[in-house]
């Protein structure tokens, strides 16, 4: 049976054979792999999801003891306030957020300017809840392109809440010295390209600080005087081929399925699509390698189209592309399989984007692991954050905690090891 004490000082990662536990909360949490990042060394008090489907594969690998499935809009200070009970009168350590990302996307049909997707609005609740919780790290998340967003630099001022003296705006709200930035997941060990924006914030503790005060640059965006100095060390991924080759995983044909890894199946090609992922070079090849003219859409043969991956093959060594909820079809990107005639499997995708082989996916609402729609889970592997990515930065930010429970700032649980 685990014991936990709560001590007043703390002067090492591990004390007597204890490890010291931090507090998160993981709001927009998706299907886990944030939390997958953070078990290891954070106590998650509360994970918000709202989609019924997407909470069933959180639960199925963390629990759902602390899962709360509910629009954030929704969730009424009282019940924040009962989950702020469980810190036991301490500040919450870290709160991370990975809103939806869809209506800030580059792809989005609206441009930026004119842009009011409502989902744009849903990062106003972080500012919300770190105003009942007070935590000492804020950890955010979503695509490059936010920046460009009016919304986003209110959600900066809000969030550093600092007059142009360095002092509280809102003596209600915490105050927050941030660093943001524009990372791929490549650079992080994930065999991948994905951009995204990146925000750390530490909660400000010292009055005036003019470091932190956010400012404009001659175009517009936003930028803080002195970024916060701290980010995480780059690691250069491994290609696709490496990545994968430990997993073994069997060869597929169009529409097949392995017997044993039901995670690993993949779509059907229509004949049409079959013969073109045929004429596709391996490793790497495009439409544009297509020597027979009929195999190219209409559409495609204007001088003007983009999107000059559709249709293409991944390369073993190499990167794959972004993995998008598009993943699993041929025809959304450069999804092919990289020497197999097909495109991508569930298994694969998951694997790039670093989720361990052990996670479990489901497809409808309560569902066991491999149940459901095909379509629900490839949705859920591509609008999550890359495991490897969350970890890098979440490993940051314990260490940064050690740091200062060692100092004896903060009171810590210590949870026996197994």
């Amino acid at each position: 049976m685990s014991r936990c004490y709560t001590i007043k000082y703390i002067s090492y990662h591990f004390f007597w054979g204890y490890h010291v536990k931090f507090s998160a909360i993981d709001l927009f949490s998706g299907a886990g792999g944030v939390s997958e990042a953070l078990k290891k060394h954070f106590d998650i008090k509360c994970a918000v999801e709202f989609d019924k489907i997407i909470a069933s594969t959180y639960a199925l690998n963390h629990g759902s003891d602390h899962l709360l499935v509910k629009d954030i809009r929704k969730v009424k200070k009282k019940k924040w306030n009962k989950i702020n009970k469980k810190l036991n009168g301490s500040n919450l350590d870290l709160l991370v957020a990975t809103p939806p990302c869809q209506g800030f996307s580059r792809h989005s049909r609206k441009k930026s300017v004119t842009n009011s997707d409502d989902r744009n609005k849903l990062i106003m609740q972080v500012i919300r809840v770190a105003k009942i919780y007070q935590p000492n790290y804020i950890l955010f998340e979503n695509v490059d392109n936010i920046v460009n967003f009016k919304i986003f630099h209110i959600f900066l001022s809000l969030l550093t809440n600092l007059s142009a003296e360095g002092h509280k705006k809102d003596l209600k709200r915490p105050s927050y010295h941030l660093r943001f930035e524009v990372v791929d997941a490549v650079n992080y060990g994930v065999p991948q390209h994905r951009k995204r924006m990146i925000l750390i914030g530490k909660k400000i503790n010292e009055f005036p600080n003019t470091h932190a005060i956010i400012k404009e640059s001659v175009k517009g965006i936003p930028y803080v005087t002195n970024p916060l100095p701290l980010w995480p060390i780059t690691e250069k991924a491994p290609t696709i081929r490496k990545h994968l080759e430990p997993y073994n995983l069997s060869k597929l044909e169009a529409g097949g399925a392995d017997e044993k890894d039901k995670l690993h199946r993949c779509r059907n090609l229509s004949p049409d699509n079959l013969v073109r992922i045929q004429a596709t070079p391996q490793n790497g090849g495009s439409r544009s390698d297509w020597k027979e003219e009929q195999l190219s859409l209409e559409c495609h043969k204007k001088s003007n189209v983009s999107f000059g991956d559709v249709y293409g093959r991944m390369n073993f060594d190499s990167y794959a592309p972004t993995i998008t909820c598009g993943c699993l079809a041929y025809t959304k990107g450069r999804f092919g399989h990289p020497e197999e005639d097909r495109a991508i499997s569930m298994r694969e995708a998951a694997l790039i984007q670093t989720f361990p082989y052990h996670y479990k996916f489901t497809g409808k609402s309560g569902g066991n692991a491999n149940e459901g729609s095909t379509e629900n889970i490839a949705t859920q592997i591509g609008n999550a954050v890359p495991v490897k990515l969350a970890q890098s930065l979440v490993d940051l930010i314990y260490n940064e905690l050690i740091k200062e429970t060692q100092t004896g700032l903060f009171p810590k649980q210590l949870v026996a090891q197994t």
